[in-house]
């Protein structure tokens, strides 16, 4: 039984701990994004952006799993 409540509380942390590092990393995507515009590269600006909304996607999605590991 204490195996298994440690076992709730590691996966629920990893959880959250994920979503935030994964949302988090995103900025970096975002930041990119902002140099390569500068640098007018449309193109290159335009698929670092398409990859900042996808990490930022599945980041909020392990913030959901990890508001639903929390019952």
């Amino acid at each position: 039984m204490f195996l298994v409540a440690i076992g709730r509380w590691i996966r629920r942390y990893f959880f959250e701990g994920l979503a935030l590092l994964l949302i988090a990393g995103s900025l970096f995507f975002f930041k990119e994004t902002l140099n390569y515009l500068a640098n007018r590269d449309y193109v290159a600006a335009l698929l670092v952006m398409v990859i900042g909304v996808a990490v930022i996607s599945v980041g909020k999605e392990m913030a959901r799993l990890a508001l639903v590991q929390r019952d």
